[in-house]
């Protein structure tokens, strides 16, 4: 059974990851929340006071965001993990290696950009 189930998420993974290789680009978005700002607020011409108002907005958000975010997270987290030992196991030892890498280099950018927004120190 974890077996059928594995191959079903690698085959969905797979179908998702070549439907993206395939897809129309995307224009370049923004690395970080603070570019995000900056460029809003050259683009709109914000006054200094605005700005204040726009990056106020920001943090509300992120505050928000991480409120609603608060409950499920653990769920998110626990499924991540289901499907990435479920992938590790269709792995022989060379792939496993080379998942473990990809997952910490996903695991650094994601720890990077929490801290270009603040939320780790």
């Amino acid at each position: 059974m974890l077996s059928l189930i594995g191959a079903f998420l690698l085959g969905g993974a797979l179908g998702f990851g070549a439907d993206r290789a395939m897809a129309t680009p995307e224009p370049p978005r923004p690395a970080d929340e603070r570019t995000m700002r900056t460029e809003l607020g050259r683009e709109l011409s914000l006054r200094p006071e605005q700005q204040v108002i726009v990056d106020s907005a920001w943090a509300w958000r992120r505050r928000r965001y991480g409120e609603i975010m608060a409950p499920v997270k653990p769920q998110l987290d626990a499924a991540r993990d289901s499907m990435r030992a479920l992938i590790m196991n269709t792995l022989d030892s060379s792939q496993q290696e080379a998942f473990r890498r990809l997952i910490e280099r996903q695991q650094r950018a994601a720890d990077s950009s929490a801290r270009a927004r603040g939320d780790i120190k």
